[in-house]
């Protein structure tokens, strides 16, 4: 058992090439970003960055590598937009449901939302999206027609199945994932003209949203966590899933919007981005002085004159900003979210608001990416 533990240990460790590779990363870039300095200057600014590194190579080493090396930011994925923005159109068919009544799909969905063994059909998505219309209550009468769009998602780097259909005063597309089957969007243009209102309160509508929530096709077990209330006709409706008490994945997220005056489904959105954490039993977080010196060090020119005004635990998604890779264009989503230290930096005494966020990997130390506004 422990040769079997010490050769997973190495196969998990880092190799030379790609501590070597983290290495230079640091300092050519540390290198590029003080040339403006005096020569005192840059031979200081490049120790402060190896003793960083040092630092964070110590923490990890006593967090266990292993655990570090099992993700590490991957290089992006990219893709080519085209006329269709991020969409690139395969295909789009009409049908008439009454022909298709005679031949019913035979497809199941597959388990967990796991791709399925052969390619889900046009048939098979109509069926679920008729039936999920009338579930929730936007359909009482089958339509006649309806059209199937099959296209890819660039960003997102999936393929989509989109239904939609006119009802006079309701134009209605349902969006699934044409892989695994899962529900990603359902949108319905809805007002009501006149006529009482539904919900007379904020608790009940609230109640609506969430009844609307339990009956849809998503992750269920979610909180929550907020309601926008664009005008008195769209309210939307945010649940969440709670990985830590108080603590959110805003990227595992159903999204539902009620029009709280005729009482109806008018939209729902699905993010999901799974949290990937890796860490080992008993591994711990960098502390928030750890994470403040490696942003730091990464990014000295960026953060000079800045005040940090707020730092906190929370799930991010890596978006290459500040990395070596943020000149890159056009990078598709990450397929994971992270545990991040959100550092939030802003510049005294400026005239317009500036603030800079910086994502720190709390068990990898690595700069994830951010976001930043002037």
């Amino acid at each position: 058992m422990k040769d079997k533990i010490q050769t997973a240990y190495q196969a998990a460790a880092p190799d030379r090439s790609e501590l070597v590779r983290m290495y230079e990363n640091v300092m050519n870039r540390s290198e590029r970003e003080s040339t403006q300095f005096g020569k005192r200057t840059r031979v200081s600014h490049r120790l402060a960055v190896a003793a960083a590194l040092a630092a964070l190579a110590a923490l990890l080493a006593s967090a266990g590598y292993a655990a570090y090396q099992r993700w590490v930011l991957p290089a992006p994925k990219t893709y080519e937009l085209g006329e269709g923005g991020i969409y690139q159109e395969h295909t789009r068919k009409e049908y008439n449901l009454a022909e298709l009544d005679s031949h019913p799909a035979t497809e199941t969905k597959p388990a967990n939302g796991a791709e399925a063994t052969e390619p889900l059909t046009d048939e098979f998505f109509i069926q679920e999206g008729l039936e999920l219309l009338t579930q929730v209550g936007i359909l009482d009468v089958r339509p006649e027609q309806l059209t199937v769009v099959r296209q890819e998602n660039l960003f997102w780097g999936r393929e989509e199945a989109e239904l939609s259909l006119d009802r006079g005063e309701l134009n209605i597309t349902v969006t699934y994932n044409a892989e695994t089957g899962k529900l990603l969007s359902l949108h319905g243009a809805d007002w009501q003209l006149e006529g009482s209102a539904a919900c007379d309160t904020e608790a009940e509508a609230a109640a609506l949203a969430q009844r609307y929530y339990e009956a849809l096709p998503v992750e269920q077990g979610y909180v929550m966590t907020q309601v926008e209330q664009y005008d008195e006709q769209y309210w939307s409706y945010d649940f969440c899933r709670e990985v830590e008490p108080g603590v959110f994945n805003y990227y595992e997220m159903v999204r539902v919007a009620i029009n709280p005056v005729s009482g109806r489904l008018t939209g729902c959105v699905v993010f999901y981005v799974p949290l990937l954490d890796d860490h080992e039993p008993g591994q711990e977080r960098i502390s928030q002085e750890q994470a403040e010196q490696i942003a730091q060090s990464l990014q000295p020119e960026l953060l000079d004159g800045m005040t940090l005004v707020r730092a906190n635990q929370s799930i991010g998604l890596p978006n290459w900003n500040y990395t070596e890779y943020a000149g890159v264009p056009n990078r598709r989503a990450s397929q994971v979210s992270r545990w991040v230290w959100a550092l939030h930096y802003e510049r005294p005494n400026s005239e317009f608001t500036e603030q800079v966020v910086l994502l720190v990997d709390c068990y990898t130390g690595e700069l994830l990416g951010g976001d930043a506004t002037k």
